[in-house]
């Protein structure tokens, strides 16, 4: 129910950008992500890790809920009030007035969240992970369908910032019908000292996280104005969707790597065989991404959205990147390596922010580029540091990924051909079916031309998939 409720999420959200796209211009659309960025990064220092504070004690009564929503509500309000105060400031210093008002309506979740820490710690607490995503799709829904209302009618950018706020308060109101004591709570502003050494690492990380994710849209906005930032969050949007599966991956494989951490050996061979595994198929995927995201983008968003394109194709050599250090970053976790898990990541986040500051003024394209830059820093970070844990022979690293890039190439190359040089002049639909299911067919034929270990799994997949089904229809 967990895992189905994420995607049932990741379906809505992933919809309504295929809609509002088509409704909204992409200056309002980079208006919004300015404003979102300015709100995000204080909003990573209103988080400040109570939520895992709280689930991790043994008991969790009522006074610790207190604390918990005094601390918490200290923070946000205090961010709230300093960005709705300088609100008018921070859309000068962006030469757009509108941003003063999108500000201003964001600032309320800043309210609204800090009730709604104690209930959500109590259910996770409580293994009702079902519950928490049917709250979720709930809501998600609900506010898509206020933001696709308010967008037909010519709210703009304001459209996709009410949609924002409603889904908090959405969140507010099932939470207190859900568990309402532990929603209205008085609040304790004494013995906080616990939860402030427990979050402030983690509000370190967030905070250089957002602002890693957040500084390019800050950048681009102000010096190339909103529609800059729109044409870059539609390509980063995509990119995004993907390298949230392929977290999503890593944290599979991290069991496996956790169990395997008193043997170096094990811990050797089962990192060697994911890695080869997983970028097999990421690579490939990312550089297919990166040759069909010209009919991609304009069969989804329509053709006001194709500079977009090539910030995209830029992205997806940054992907290439992640995923290639994802499995050591989850390496590093199973090992309790977190102090050089944040240098890692400061340094590369740090690396980020100065070369965006310094390619943004190339424009868009220079501002993608900046996070290839930092992701490959982070890839060859990671794989030195991971190597004193895993103690793989470099000889065998390399050659794992040398052979999965081949993959890659041999899987895009010919759709990008495709795409660039049709004689026939498809339409762009026909350019993304064809050329995907070239690019998937490459794929197999390199996968059991070069007896890869996916060619293994995908004969098992088959075989169970024709005892499930084949046999069932025989017996029928």
């Amino acid at each position: 129910m967990a895992v189905s409720g994420r995607f049932a999420s990741m379906v809505l959200q992933f919809t309504s950008a295929l809609v509002i796209a088509r409704l909204l211009a992409p200056a309002e659309f980079g208006l919004f992500g300015i404003a979102t960025s300015v709100v995000a990064i204080s909003a990573s220092l209103r988080e400040f890790g109570i939520t895992g504070f709280l689930v991790r004690l043994e008991v969790l009564d009522r006074e610790a809920l207190g604390r918990a929503f005094a601390f918490t509500m200290s923070i946000s309000f205090t961010c709230g009030i300093a960005i709705f105060l300088a609100r008018g400031e921070i859309a000068e210093y962006f030469h757009d007035p509108r941003l003063a008002n999108l500000i201003g309506i964001q600032c309320a979740t800043f309210v609204l969240n800090p009730p709604t820490v104690g209930a959500n710690a109590v259910l996770s607490r409580q293994m009702r992970f079902g519950l928490i995503n049917l709250i979720q799709v709930s809501i998600t829904l609900a506010a898509l369908l206020l933001t696709l209302t308010l967008a037909t009618l010519g709210f703009g950018a304001t459209s996709l910032a009410a949609g924002q706020v409603f889904q908090s308060t959405l969140l507010l109101i099932c939470l207190t019908v859900v568990d309402w004591r532990n929603v209205l709570v008085w609040p304790v502003f004494s013995g906080l000292g616990a939860m402030f050494r427990f979050g402030s690492f983690a509000a370190m990380s967030g905070a250089v996280g957002q602002i890693g994710n957040y500084v390019t849209s800050l950048v681009l906005g102000r010096l190339l104005g909103p529609a800059a930032v729109g044409y870059y969050d539609r390509g980063n949007g995509l990119f995004v969707a993907i390298t949230d599966l392929v977290t999503a991956v890593g944290n599979v494989l991290f069991v496996g790597i956790a169990k395997a951490r008193t043997d170096s050996a094990e811990m050797a061979t089962l990192v060697l065989r994911a890695m080869r595994n997983l970028t097999a198929v990421i690579w490939s995927g990312f550089l297919l991404l990166a040759a069909l995201s010209g009919p991609l983008i304009e069969v989804m968003f329509g053709a006001k959205w194709r500079p977009a394109v090539e910030v995209l194709q830029i992205l997806c050599l940054s992907g290439i990147m992640m995923s290639g250090y994802v499995l050591l970053f989850q390496t590093l976790v199973a090992m309790g390596a977190t102090g050089r898990i944040f240098a890692i990541e400061a340094t590369g986040q740090g690396t980020r922010v100065l070369a965006v500051l310094g390619l943004a003024r190339l424009g868009v394209l220079g501002a993608a580029a900046a996070s290839v830059v930092s992701t490959s820093l982070l890839f060859a970070l990671y794989l030195s540091v991971a190597h004193r844990y895993i103690r793989a022979h470099r000889r065998d690293v390399t050659a794992t990924l040398i052979q999965s890039l081949g993959i890659a190439v041999f899987t895009a190359l010919p759709p990008a051909l495709l795409v660039r040089y049709d004689p026939l002049v498809l339409p762009a639909f026909a350019h993304l079916v064809v050329g995907g299911l070239l690019g998937v067919a490459l794929w197999l034929c390199a996968i059991f031309a070069l007896r890869h270990d996916m060619s293994r799994e995908l004969r098992a997949a088959a075989a169970q998939a024709w005892a499930k089904f084949g046999g069932a229809q025989q017996s029928d």
